[in-house]
C-alpha cells in the first residue's frame, strides 16, 4: 500500500466484496444545470442534457442526468428519446439503451446509470426522430474519504487512480485535486504531509516539490501554490512549510535545523490549536540525540530528558510532538524540563505507531493508534492520560493509521465498529478534518475491478 507520492512520512447497489461496510451512503455530486452540447437552437426540435458531464463513484450510480427536449425556446412535452451508454456504463438491468418520454416541462430523468468498476470514461447520448441529438460525458472516481466518528463519503471531481494525500486532497499526474472542486494545483512531483500552519492563520499547508525541483507550499484557505525561494532544488517536502535537504530542514528558504537524521510528525504542541499555538517537530539528530524543532520561532534544542534515567537513549525514533519511541517504550520529553502530562516512559510494549491526531470523541485530547509488541494487538494511546487500551474488532497485526483507524489486508478497521472500508488500494495521512476540528479524516482509494 502506498501512503503518499513521495514523502518522508512513508461501493454498488447490491452487496459485493467492494461494499463499504460502515455508514455507507451513496453520495451523488451536485451538478449545476448548465446547457450541454448542442446549445438550444432558435428554432426546430433540439435535445440537451442538464450538464456537459456527470460523475459517479466506481461501482456506484449516477442519478442526476436529465435530458430535455425543446421546440425553439419552448419546452417539448411527450417526446420519446432514445438513450445510449458507452464505456461500460449501464442502466438498471444491465442494458446500455433505454427510452424515456419528456414531461410537461420538456424534461425527463435518464434514470439510474451504473458506474463500472474500472473507472472508464463513457458517453451518454440522446436521439429522437426529427431532433438534433445531444451527448454528455461520463466519468468515474475510486476516491473516498473516511471520517471519525461520522463515517464515509465519496470524493468527487477526482480522477480514478489518484493517490490520496490528506483531508480531501488527492494527487494524479502531477495535479493536485480537491474533492468537489477538481484541480487546484499543477506541476507537482512530490508532496509531504498536510498540516495546520505553524503561523496560526487558520489554514493548512501542504509542502510540495515541483517538476523542476523547486519547493512550493499549497495553502488550503487561499487555494494557491507559492514558491519558496532559497530552498535547495530537489528538497523533500516534510510537513506544512518544512523541507528536508540532506540533513537540514528548511523553512521559508532558510535552514532551521542542520543535524537531522530522522524527523517525526509536526503537530501543534497545544491540543486546542489556535493562533498562539506552538508546534513541535521531534527529530533524531545525526549523533542519535532526541531533539525538538519548535515553531514558529524556529528554535532547536536537545530534550533535557535525553540520556537520563527519565528519558530516551540514543537512537530513539521520533513519533510526534514531544514523543519518542525507544526499545518498545514511548517517552515524553519536554522543552524546558517540565510537562503538564509528565515526562519519561508513558507507554510500554509498543511495536508500531500511526499518526498522532485529535481524539474524535474528546475535544482537546490526542489519540495515537499503536500495535503492541508481544501480541500484535491494535491499541489506542490516550496521550494526556498516558494510558493504553486495546482496540476492539480490529485484527491483530493491523497497521495503525490515525485516530481509531487501522488497516489490514485491504480493509480499514475502526475501533468498536470493525471493518468500515474494503478493497482499499491506498490511503493518505490521517489528520484533522478542518482547522481546530477534532474530527479526523483519512482519504483512500479502492482497487479497480468488475462490480
Amino acid at each position: 500500500m502506498r501512503h503518499s507520492v513521495d514523502r518522508p512520512l512513508h461501493l454498488p447497489a447490491h452487496p459485493t466484496r467492494r461494499v463499504i461496510l460502515h455508514g455507507a451512503a451513496w453520495a451523488v455530486p451536485a451538478v449545476a444545470l448548465v446547457a450541454a452540447t448542442p446549445a438550444f437552437a432558435a428554432s426546430g426540435k433540439t435535445l440537451s442534457f442538464s450538464a456537459a458531464s456527470y460523475s459517479g463513484v466506481t461501482c456506484g450510480t449516477i442519478t442526476t442526468a436529465v435530458v430535455k427536449a425543446a421546440n425553439g425556446a419552448a419546452a417539448a412535452a411527450g417526446v420519446s428519446i432514445a438513450l445510449q451508454l458507452s464505456g461500460g456504463y449501464t442502466f438498471d438491468g444491465g442494458g446500455t439503451s433505454a427510452t424515456v418520454v419528456t414531461g410537461s416541462d420538456g424534461s425527463v430523468s435518464c434514470g439510474t446509470i451504473h458506474v463500472p468498476g474500472n473507472g472508464a470514461t463513457g458517453t451518454l447520448s440522446a436521439s429522437s426522430s426529427g431532433a438534433t441529438s445531444a451527448s454528455a460525458s461520463l466519468t468515474a472516481t475510486d476516491a473516498r474519504i473516511l471520517t471519525s466518528p461520522s463515517g464515509l463519503a465519496d470524493a468527487t471531481s477526482v480522477p480514478t487512480g489518484s493517490t490520496p494525500v490528506g483531508q480531501d486532497y488527492f494527487l494524479a499526474g502531477g495535479v493536485l485535486y480537491k474533492s468537489g472542486t477538481g484541480a487546484v494545483a499543477t506541476g507537482i512531483a512530490a508532496v509531504g504531509r498536510l498540516v495546520e500552519s505553524p503561523s496560526g492563520n487558520a489554514t493548512f499547508l501542504l509542502p510540495v516539490r515541483r517538476d523542476d525541483g523547486s519547493a512550493a507550499v499549497f495553502s488550503t484557505s487561499a487555494g494557491t501554490l507559492t514558491t519558496v525561494s532559497g530552498t535547495p532544488s530537489g528538497a523533500t517536502p516534510l510537513a506544512a512549510d518544512l523541507f528536508l535537504s540532506g540533513s537540514s530542514i528548511y523553512r521559508g528558504g532558510a535552514a532551521v535545523a542542520t543535524d537531522v537524521a530522522e524527523a517525526g510528525q509536526l503537530i501543534s504542541h497545544d491540543a486546542g490549536s489556535g493562533s498562539s499555538s506552538t508546534f513541535f517537530l521531534p527529530y533524531r539528530s545525526s549523533v542519535g540525540s532526541a531533539r525538538i524543532l519548535r515553531l514558529p520561532n524556529n528554535d532547536v534544542r536537545t530534550a533535557p530528558e535525553y540520556g537520563t534515567a527519565n528519558g530516551p537513549g540514543g537512537g530513539a525514533t521520533p513519533i510526534a510532538d514531544d514523543l519518542f519511541l525507544s526499545s518498545g517504550n514511548i517517552y515524553r520529553v519536554s522543552w524546558d524540563g517540565t510537562s503538564a502530562y509528565g515526562t519519561g516512559i508513558v507507554a510500554s510494549g509498543i511495536a508500531a505507531f500511526g499518526t498522532l491526531t485529535p481524539n474524535p470523541y474528546y475535544s482537546g485530547e490526542r489519540l495515537l493508534p499503536v500495535r503492541r509488541t508481544s501480541t500484535g494487538e491494535a491499541a489506542l494511546f490516550m496521550v494526556s492520560g498516558n494510558s493504553v487500551r486495546t482496540a476492539t474488532n480490529v485484527p491483530t497485526g493491523s497497521t495503525p493509521l490515525g485516530a481509531d483507524f487501522f488497516a489490514s489486508n485491504g480493509t480499514i478497521y475502526q475501533d468498536v465498529s470493525g471493518g468500515v472500508a474494503s478493497s482499499v488500494s491506498a490511503y493518505g495521512a490521517a489528520g484533522p478534518a478542518a482547522f481546530g476540528s477534532n474530527k479526523v479524516t483519512v482519504p483512500f482509494t479502492v482497487s479497480s475491478s468488475s462490480c
